[in-house]
């Protein structure tokens, strides 16, 4: 790694950026370097950045979120390398569309759940469906984060901040099956309940593309969507625990939300059910 992304990647880590926050800065950097490849790309203005973002991006119809991504990186290399400041107005942010995210119905996720015979793989969708979990967090857990008298979990979340949530009968009870099943492997990885098995990775968990690619084999196997993620699944916890009338505060803090106007649109999102318990542990009441 070259001095400069070297500069940006130690800040990053200092400022307690997760690791996947830095990749992402770090690729999008790089993608922009290789792009501009022999330009002088440090006499750089506003225009030249609009344009490199309407060529890879915006032409190819890419969605404000990602697009804002790679503005703010390229942005932050500048500002680290260079202490140069791009004029607000001459290099703008795309104007975010504002769209609900997709969920799954209550049924659909417990047909898909009790279905699943691998104990392993239904731990994940348990994790993520019945706590709130992302997927980056599914794949991370350790069994020291669990407490069942409590009937909670602790969580490291996104900026490495902490917080608690549900840790539903139902999930425990998958989770003690499969604990016993893979006791030896999760001791020898730290306690991590999903060790990654490979060769010099000991005391390492699986990554997030282990999960997401299972999900993806899920969403052709009952014929989803093809906009439904495996955080879709956390959408939809959030979805039903308004629907269990539950308080709007205390769902911002089970999803580690730094905003509350990002809450809050589950509110617009779910309709007005009764329910009383983690979507997940009311089908086994």
């Amino acid at each position: 790694m070259t001095e400069d992304l070297l500069k940006i990647k130690k800040l990053l880590d200092f400022k307690g950026c997760s690791k996947d926050t830095i990749k992402g800065y770090l690729r999008k950097i790089k993608r922009f370097l290789k792009y501009y490849e022999g330009k002088d790309i440090q006499n750089f203005k506003e225009k030249d950045i609009v344009d490199y973002l309407i060529t890879n991006y915006v032409n190819l119809g890419r969605s404000p979120i990602t697009i804002n991504g790679h503005r703010t990186a390229i942005k932050y290399y500048y500002m680290i390398n260079w202490n140069k400041e791009f004029n607000q107005i001459l290099l703008p942010s795309c104007k975010r569309v504002q769209r609900y995210p997709k969920v799954l119905s209550n049924e659909d996720v417990m047909y898909i759940i009790n279905n699943e015979k691998n104990l392993k793989h239904k731990a994940w969708l348990c994790l993520a469906y019945g706590s709130g979990l992302r997927v980056s967090e599914v794949a991370s857990i350790n069994i020291n984060d669990f407490s069942y008298t409590k009937k909670k979990i602790r969580i490291i979340g996104k900026g490495n901040k902490e917080r608690y949530t549900i840790f539903p009968d139902y999930t425990h009870d998958i989770l003690l099956k499969y604990y016993h099943e893979c006791k030896d492997d999760i001791i020898k990885s730290g306690g991590y309940l999903f060790p990654l098995f490979r060769k010099n990775y000991n005391g390492k968990h699986i990554t997030s593309r282990v999960i997401q690619n299972y999900f993806s084999k899920i969403k052709i196997k009952y014929g989803l969507d093809s906009d439904v993620t495996f955080h879709t699944l956390r959408h939809s916890f959030a979805t039903e625990f308004i629907k269990n009338n539950g308080d709007i505060l205390k769902l911002r803090m089970l999803m580690g939300h730094s905003s509350l106007s990002t809450t809050i649109r589950y509110i617009h999102m779910a309709e007005n059910y009764k329910l009383l318990c983690s979507p997940i542990d009311r089908n086994t009441k």
